[in-house]
């Protein structure tokens, strides 16, 4: 009884925190988000599940971006050191390299994550180039501790961000920290549970700008809702759907399945949208055959495959961007020892 008290007061606190802002569900702040290369840093098998799938405890180190409470050390290990690493439209080298390891009942990870842009070509107030050249670069690192019990897993994860634009001299490289909490369910039969994450509850640190007094724009403050199904009918397949609220954009919703191929391989397949455009979708639909041309979300679908052995992981996730914009392929391997 003692621990189920302790264990309340820690979600009511931790729910409170972000509540007493009465403004929370408020769009007047829509665009003044910092930092939003932060929940990019996703894995193949989170990409190809688009982002659905922080209810189902896994193996794969980086669920923890979703749902630190998620994260699984296999049966008979200790360790997992685990890398990604993905180019495309938004990121030229864009990647991640984590460690987990089990400690005593808890589980610890770390990880080091970047993104590089590349190199743009500078303009100057008429449009023309000015010769400069600027590598933006980002860059997050992140501490998370599990806790994991019978149906119920708890997790924080502790971030630390810069982020580099142009490096003139009237820029800094902006920082910031920020904190993540979650918490999944799961049933006797393991067939189905639910989830429950805050990310990205911090603040801007150092602005971008060295004569910019104001550094306090805000993180995303996202809250997210997940849950996943495994269909007796089909024992083989994993169902997963998530509804996420940024405090500073529009709720969407993230569908996944992943289907075991036999005993090492899976296909996994995912699909987002945010509820704006599904409503718009809808209507359009009723009332002529063509569909909207505008999107909230960068990415329509995903798809990917995993290979699990006793000995390594590998992952690799294909996405279809909106608007045209291309395709992102990501590369995943882990090792588990």
């Amino acid at each position: 009884m003692d621990l189920l008290k302790k264990l309340t007061a820690i979600a009511a606190f931790a729910l409170a925190c972000p509540a007493a802002d009465l403004g929370y569900f408020s769009k007047h702040d829509a665009g003044k988000e910092v930092f939003s290369f932060l929940s990019t840093f996703d894995s193949p098998r989170n990409t190809a599940l688009e982002k659905s799938a922080a209810a189902l405890p896994t193996t794969d180190p980086s669920i923890t971006q979703l749902n630190p409470a998620a994260v699984l050390i296999p049966e008979g290990k200790k360790r997992i050191a685990a890398i990604h690493w993905q180019t495309g439209e938004f990121a030229s080298n864009q990647g991640t390299i984590s460690f987990t390891t089990q400690f005593d009942k808890y589980i610890v990870q770390v990880s080091y994550n970047w993104s590089s842009v590349g190199t743009i070509t500078g303009y100057d107030e008429n449009g023309a180039p000015n010769g400069s050249e600027y590598n933006p670069f980002s860059q997050l690192t992140t501490a998370t501790v599990a806790f994991p019990m019978k149906h119920i897993r708890f997790g924080a994860t502790l971030k630390f961000a810069s982020d580099k634009l142009t490096g003139d001299n009237e820029d800094q490289t902006a920082l910031a920290a920020a904190f993540d909490w979650g918490v999944t369910w799961m049933s006797d039969t393991k067939n189905y549970g639910f989830s429950f994450a805050a990310r990205d509850f911090g603040a801007q640190l150092r602005g971008y700008v060295k004569k910019d007094a104001d550094d306090s724009n805000p993180l995303s403050q996202t809250f997210a809702f997940g849950g996943f199904l495994k269909p007796r009918s089909v024992p083989r397949l994993t169902l997963f759907a998530e509804t996420d609220f940024p405090r500073y954009a529009e709720p969407d919703l993230n569908l996944g399945a992943e289907y075991a191929l036999g005993e090492f391989i899976r296909i996994r397949a995912g699909f987002t949208r945010t509820w704006l455009d599904i409503s718009r979708d809808i209507k359009e639909l009723a009332s002529s055959s063509s569909r909207p041309d505008e999107t909230n979300e960068a990415r329509l679908f995903s798809l990917g495959l995993g290979y699990t052995s006793s000995l390594f992981s590998f992952d690799y996730a294909f996405s279809y961007l909106a608007e045209s914009l291309g395709y992102e392929h990501r590369l995943g391997l882990r090792v588990e020892f």
